[in-house]
């Protein structure tokens, strides 16, 4: 397979959504390499301790995407907290209309993991950057981006207090 798709961060199989709606979100579908994508499928996203790495197309060189075995699909470490905030923003944009997205925990192993991936690779300049862009064609934003500590929050877990986030209000919070 050569190519790119479209890829839903949160697998259609497992959000019970089409092409329009969750489907359709800007802030949700990203380009992927299809060879990356497929090996990926509906797997969960979870840190894999034993599997192979699954390499892209070759319009990617057959550069390693990621690691796949058990039943999970473990990203780059890059993009860990991308993939988080996407799925989170999945679970409180769309969990209260589709039944498949009221729980993270159909997409990822755990919410711990979860939140271990948005520590391990916080907000960079270009998801701030594609948030932007974003909020502007579709006119809201991914709030998990501009308030990453929230994850924490949902959940009911005490904000890192080292964190350091682009609104600047969780560096040194106790959490709660």
């Amino acid at each position: 397979w050569n190519g790119w798709n479209r890829e839903h961060v949160w697998p259609k199989s497992l959000g019970g959504f089409g092409n329009e709606g969750a489907g359709a979100d800007l802030h949700h579908v990203r380009p992927d390499d299809v060879t990356t994508n497929a090996v990926r499928a509906n797997d969960k996203y979870g840190n894999v301790t034993s599997g192979k790495d699954v390499k892209g197309s070759s319009l990617v060189s057959g550069a390693v995407g990621g690691k796949s075995g058990g039943g999970d699909f473990e990203p780059l470490d890059n993009v860990k907290g991308d993939v988080a905030r996407i799925c989170l923003y999945v679970y409180v944009r769309y969990g209260g209309e589709l039944s498949q997205c009221n729980k993270i925990t159909n997409v990822f192993q755990s919410v711990d993991v979860l939140l271990e991936w948005c520590a391990l690779d916080p907000v960079d300049t270009w998801e701030m950057g594609r948030n932007e862009v974003v909020g502007a064609i579709q006119g809201n934003r991914n709030v998990f981006i501009d308030y990453p500590e929230y994850a924490w929050l949902i959940f009911g877990k005490a904000v890192p207090t080292d964190m350091t986030t682009p609104s600047g209000k969780a560096s040194g919070s106790s959490g709660g």
